[in-house]
């Protein structure tokens, strides 16, 4: 998919107002295609919130060919569809 993440910290997952989630570090491939960005939060992957990165890659393996991540941008939570490739 073209995403390198981590974990939220807890301060950073005070600070965001989210319980779980993973910071995006990079983007490439699809998901910079997608309009992902660096500093984004991924929430929830079709509609599952996404605690961990293994939690992340299995949901990923187990789609089809489109993916619809809750992002976290700021203040503001977005759905941005990703076909991966």
């Amino acid at each position: 998919m073209g995403l390198t993440v981590r974990g939220l910290s807890p301060e950073e997952r005070k600070s965001a107002g989210v319980d779980g989630g993973l910071l995006i570090e990079e983007t490439s491939g699809a998901a910079a295609a997608a309009g992902l960005q660096s500093g984004d939060i991924i929430v929830a992957v079709n509609s599952t919130p996404v605690k961990s990165v293994s939690q992340l890659r299995g949901l990923v393996q187990k789609s089809t060919k489109h993916l619809a991540l809750l992002i976290q941008r700021d203040n503001s939570r977005i759905f941005v569809p990703v076909t991966l490739g």
